[in-house]
């Protein structure tokens, strides 16, 4: 008798859950014990993103699996269709998952993003979803009676939900939503993101590099989520703004292309861990002092930025330097925010944090012009609890100029008797 006849059916079934609907269903021809057990599985997993088998070949594939599935409940319907399945199908599935207690939607459209569906209207409804993932979907006739009562996480991919109203709405029905994932592939439209039990947003453009944005003024994000603990905005968008505090926020990450928003600074000043980089000048923006911040990442180290940053910031322990790749190339090295170029004003006294608390210095991609030079002697001269300092160039630096920077550094007088240089 083989291994697996031995397992209890619960076991087995665990077993079953784990690999592709397709392949579980076959198991039915290995004895008349496993006839019946794939009829059980809590889930139904189908794939044929690039059209392989024929649309109808899909369609009563997936319907005799809802049809003669006996679980008391749908757990997960996840979906991997291309384009060639009729949207039609693909909503009457859903609509049979929904009436089975489907807790986790997966919906994945390969090819171009054209296609409307118009999900059924008892999703919008629907009691039991926790987790809805939708990719590559262009959604059409949203309903104005939206309730997700269960809703934790959404998270949505290339996803057109044609206008701005239709998105908020379709969020104003997510009472208890934690987890919110919006990553548009080419939108500069206005979109409200109003949900005040919201715990983590994040917000990703992957328009490519090589597509410029225009600077329209009317491009942009609104948040209204007091209760967020978790905050990442990136890229594209042409402002940002909050409208409420968040004085739960935990974890900051802001990286935009092309300007910033003092409503947003105003409403940071809450978080332990921030990743700045922004075009527009710090002083711009910069609002309230950050008692909370013990570690910051920058992508800009233009100095008067950097010493009014540290002024704000009087707890920091970690100060990370770290240039990002994924801003357009259009903007050349003066205008980056990762830019190190600039002249080198010496604070008129020595930040807080640099006396009391900071630690640690990282650097990452070094090059070692005067004004990143200037920054770090002054870091090594006034910072009086400093452990370590890592630096690490910028691949492309010969190994002699890397010695010739590390003797340089190296000489310099340290404020602090415990500080390492980590030089490579």
């Amino acid at each position: 008798m083989d291994r697996i006849s031995v397992l209890t059916d619960d076991l087995i079934l665990k077993i079953l859950s784990m690999i592709p609907t397709k392949v579980a269903v076959t198991t039915s021809v290995l004895s008349k014990r496993w006839c019946s057990l794939w009829k059980h599985v809590p889930q139904l997993s189908y794939s044929d993103p690039f059209g392989g088998c024929e649309f109808w070949r899909a369609s009563r594939f997936v319907e005799k699996f809802l049809l003669l599935h006996e679980a008391p409940v749908l757990d997960t319907l996840t979906l991997i269709l291309s384009r060639n399945c009729p949207p039609t199908d693909i909503s009457t599935w859903i609509s049979i998952a929904v009436s089975r207690g489907l807790r986790n939607l997966q919906l994945y459209m390969y090819g171009p993003c054209s296609t409307p569906i118009r999900l059924p209207r008892s999703l919008y409804t629907c009691q039991t979803l926790v987790s809805l993932i939708l990719q590559n979907v262009v959604i059409v006739d949203v309903p104005l009676t939206i309730c997700f009562g269960s809703l934790k996480t959404m998270y949505l991919e290339r996803v057109d939900v044609s206008d701005d109203e239709n998105f908020g709405r379709l969020l104003s029905g997510c009472t208890v939503l934690e987890s919110l994932i919006v990553n548009f592939c080419s939108y500069d439209k206005t979109f409200t993101v109003d949900v005040p039990s919201l715990k983590s947003l994040l917000v990703l453009d992957l328009k490519p590099a090589s597509v410029q944005v225009p600077g329209d003024d009317d491009a942009g994000v609104v948040i209204k989520a007091p209760s967020l603990s978790s905050l990442m905005i990136s890229d594209q968008f042409t402002w940002v703004c909050s409208l409420v505090d968040m004085p739960k926020l935990v974890n900051a990450s802001i990286k935009l292309a092309h300007s910033y928003s003092k409503k947003l600074a105003g409403c940071l000043t809450s978080a332990k861990h921030l990743c700045l980089c922004v075009k527009s000048p710090v002083d711009s923006f910069l609002i309230g002092v950050f008692h909370q911040l013990v570690s910051l990442n920058l992508c800009t180290c233009t100095s008067h930025r950097f010493f009014l940053l540290l002024s704000h910031t009087p707890k920091l322990r970690v100060l990370r330097f770290q240039p990002q790749g994924n801003l357009p190339p259009d903007l050349n090295a003066l205008e980056r925010c990762c830019s190190s170029h600039g002249d080198f004003p010496t604070p008129s006294c020595v930040p807080e944090c640099l006396i009391s608390s900071l630690e640690t210095v990282e650097w990452i991609d070094y090059r070692g012009t005067e004004a990143e030079t200037k920054v770090v002697k002054y870091l090594f001269e006034n910072s009086q609890q400093l452990k370590k300092m890592a630096i690490r160039c910028l691949p492309s630096i010969d190994l002699a100029e890397k010695h010739k920077m590390l003797i340089d550094l190296a000489s310099t007088q340290r404020s602090s008797s415990k500080c390492q240089l980590s030089f490579t």
